[in-house]
């Protein structure tokens, strides 16, 4: 209060206008500084109901995804590779032995039928589509390329029709092989416990299909502290095809696990990425890791059957 009253007092000693505009701009910011602190703290720890009015579900038809502007968070986006990446007839055959695999283990549990359902050989398709360039999207525009001794980044987005942006990227990598590429992105307890991956807070394998390598995972992501922490209930798989390595990643509905306020259920995700090897600089072995992703945070919606496009960064 002190402080305050000195302030006023030399702005009405000053015998101009000009004299005392300084003087009011030193009371003015401390005070504007109160007053957002004040903001933010309040936003952090709004009360329930303050919450409750907040997250007031709005009309499927209208609801836009509250974060789909946030833009490109590089650690976890997917990656492009515009190189072939396989043939279509690879693709088909893939889905020719996951047909035969299905009607011959026709009498695996409920559990595991379940998980076929949830990534399945549409999913393989439609990926492949996206890497290959033929999901008949709009144009790609590019927003990133960078270049280190043995890593080559580049990163494109576009607006879909229909849904949120969409981002694309793909990384060069020499001297690793495809599988050491997907074994770092596919290791979730290597993300937290080496910390490259330092929103990834929490994560649990909830089931496993020993057939087909299909996973049911929970995750939680932090974010910072004026946005409430995300929970993400996705599925996995990864197909080997041609020589290159296909994930699946999306989110899936699960009733077992409740919803809370916090963290906020991102029912709609997808997230998939393609690795080959290839041939690097001066004749030397690289890797091309090769993703597409489309971000959908509908934190208060339920999920949809089916969600465009693919991605890398989270899978």
């Amino acid at each position: 209060m002190g402080y305050v009253l000195s302030a006023v007092a030399r702005v009405l000693e000053q015998p101009t206008a000009w004299g005392a505009a300084p003087e009011m701009a030193l009371l003015a910011g401390p005070l504007w500084a109160a007053v957002l602190l004040g903001l933010l703290l309040g936003w952090a720890w709004r009360p329930r109901w303050a919450a409750g009015l907040v997250a007031a579900p709005a009309p499927a038809a209208a609801a836009q995804p509250p974060f789909a502007t946030l833009g490109f968070w590089k650690a976890q986006l997917p990656a492009r590779l515009r190189a072939p990446l396989g043939s279509a007839a690879a693709v088909r055959h893939g889905e020719e032995e996951e047909e035969d695999e299905v009607s011959v283990r026709g009498g695996r549990s409920s559990e595991a039928g379940s998980e076929e359902l949830a990534v399945g050989k549409r999913d393989l398709a439609n990926l492949w589509r996206l890497v290959e360039g033929r999901d008949g999207g709009p144009a790609w525009i590019k927003m990133m390329d960078r270049s280190l001794p043995t890593m080559t980044y580049q990163a494109w987005r576009r607006d879909a029709q229909t849904g949120p942006p969409q981002y694309q990227s793909s990384s060069i990598f020499e001297d690793a092989t495809p599988e050491e590429v997907r074994d770092f992105f596919g290791d979730d307890e290597f993300r937290v416990s080496n910390k490259w991956d330092d929103m990834l807070v929490y994560h649990k394998t909830l089931e496993e299909c020993q057939t087909t390598g299909t996973m049911k995972v929970h995750w939680v992501r932090k974010f910072p502290f004026f946005c409430s922490d995300r929970e993400y209930i996705i599925a996995r798989r990864i197909w080997k095809l041609g020589g290159a390595y296909y994930c699946v990643t999306k989110g899936i509905p699960c009733s077992s696990i409740p919803r809370r306020n916090k963290p906020r259920r991102v029912d709609l995700y997808y997230s998939s990425w393609c690795i080959r090897a290839g041939e690097g600089t001066e004749g030397r072995q690289l890797v091309r890791c090769s993703c597409s992703t489309t971000r959908t945070w509908a934190s208060r919606t339920r999920s949809q059957s089916s969600v465009s496009g693919k991605g890398c960064g989270d899978a």
